[in-house]
């Protein structure tokens, strides 16, 4: 019997403290201030921008942040994709971010960009240097407004191309200085010498490997200023005009 109550005794001794070290645990955790808010990932968007959008003050107590509102508000950047927004015991709230990067860019009555999703972005005062394409042929029944995503399907295609090429090579992304949407055919212009290289629609992985191959082993030999225009809308092909 004596046995017994002792083994109670002790879970209650158990029962206790553990009691005590939450009780402990919650006034430190409500006792706990803000020292600093990090953001991470950050290339194009300024931090001090981020900073500003949190709308969080040092000093402020730490279980106080409404950590959804700080991701609703730092979401609400244009170039900012993706936020995960959490506290760092003791003192800090950590911000990661996956920003939308440019991939062309659309001149019209100002400078805008999209992203390979084709969201419009605003011209960037970020200290990063944009050498992108140019994409001119939008329709006129395409309205960019900033944050809004294209649905339009030649400018779907033709950022595909885009993206794709910049995922064959580096190289190859920058060789392509415009694509122009036409009707019928998109049309990609070299950085070197302007040539029109007819792309006509679809099957764009293919074709950008035959290009590749065909400007680092042709063109880089004969040189693209003799270059008249290229044709990749023929299968296994690449069908060409040399200037006389």
């Amino acid at each position: 019997m004596s046995e017994r109550r002792a083994k109670r005794g002790w879970l209650w001794a158990l029962l206790v403290m553990t009691l005590g070290l939450i009780a402990f645990s919650n006034y430190w955790k409500s006792s706990l201030k803000l020292k600093e808010i990090v953001i991470e990932g950050t290339r194009i968007v300024d931090k001090n921008e981020l900073l500003q959008l949190s709308q969080v003050q040092t000093g402020t107590l730490l279980y106080d942040v409404d950590l959804t509102a700080v991701q609703k508000n730092v979401l609400s950047h244009h170039y900012v994709k993706d936020v995960t927004v959490e506290r760092n015991l003791p003192s800090s709230i950590r911000v990661s971010i996956t920003e939308r990067l440019p991939l062309a860019l659309v001149n019209g009555s100002e400078i805008k960009y999209l992203d390979e999703e084709g969201v419009v972005l605003p011209h960037s005062v970020s200290k990063a240097l944009f050498d992108l394409p140019v994409l001119s042929g939008v329709p006129a029944s395409v309205t960019m407004k900033l944050g809004s995503r294209i649905g339009n399907q030649d400018v779907q295609e033709a950022l595909s191309i885009l993206s794709t090429a910049k995922l064959v090579s580096r190289e190859l992304f920058h060789l392509i200085s415009e694509v122009q949407i036409r009707r019928g055919d998109i049309v990609l212009y070299s950085a070197e010498w302007g040539v029109p290289i007819i792309f006509g629609r679809g099957e764009a992985p293919a074709k950008l490997v035959r290009l590749e191959t065909f400007w680092n082993e042709i063109v880089r030999e004969r040189g693209a200023q003799n270059l008249q225009y290229v044709d990749l809308r023929y299968d296994d092909q690449v069908v060409v005009r040399w200037k006389m």
